[in-house]
């Protein structure tokens, strides 16, 4: 399946589908159109499929890939997370996420920075997120992290968003994760070691760095 700019008869632009008579959208100038179907196009050539996962309590999830779309996902799932939680995954108290930060959460390029979201199986609000952003020094390095609302913790969600995400990051040419945790924080390590052998490279106070080789 193509898209395709065309002008329309009224003015503007339309983006079509070839082979479908509705357009898919309308747009005042053809840079806006050109981009939207660029857009469009993308979404069309990447595997969106959402797997339905059961967890070790048979509850069941669904995991894919984070989109644009999903910013009112990230807005309520914050209020389900602890301030315990937060600091574990940002190292620092935090009130909210900002309209930039929701932005680069969302609005990513599956190549350089991925993430994968687990949606409640029954109500199908947003109960964890796992991401990898590329190092540009190191291309073959990324730095991960991953986040699950409190009431579904000790599931077992982490590990399979995780192992979702390395799956991911090696059909993009990663081959090690990196990431800064505190160094108490024994569920986070049990995360990553099933993932590969991760080796401790730096500590800074109550923090630690470590690598997994994926």
């Amino acid at each position: 399946m193509r898209c395709y700019v065309e002008p329309s008869p009224a003015g503007g632009y339309f983006v079509r589908l070839r082979g479908e008579a509705a357009p898919v959208s309308r747009h005042d100038t053809e840079e806006e159109a050109e981009a939207a179907a660029a857009a469009y196009q993308r979404g069309l050539t990447r595997d969106d499929t959402a797997d339905l996962v059961s967890l070790s309590d048979g509850s069941e999830v669904l995991i894919r890939t984070v989109q644009p779309a999903d910013k009112p996902l990230f807005v309520a799932g914050w209020k389900h997370l602890s301030g315990e939680s937060v600091r574990r995954r940002f190292l620092q108290p935090r009130p909210a996420l900002n309209v930039h930060e929701l932005t680069f959460f969302t609005e990513i390029d599956h190549v350089d920075h991925e993430a994968v979201g687990a949606l409640d199986g029954v109500t199908r609000e947003g109960v964890g997120v796992a991401r990898y952003v590329r190092e540009r020094e190191r291309p073959h390095v990324a730095e991960a992290a991953v986040t699950v609302v409190d009431a579904w913790q000790r599931r077992g969600l982490g590990g399979k968003l995780l192992k979702q995400l390395r799956a991911r990051a090696a059909a993009n040419g990663i081959r090690r994760f990196t990431a800064s945790l505190f160094a108490d924080n024994d569920v986070m390590l049990r995360l990553f070691q099933q993932l590969g052998e991760v080796t401790v490279i730096r500590r800074d106070g109550a923090v630690i760095e470590i690598e997994v080789e994926l």
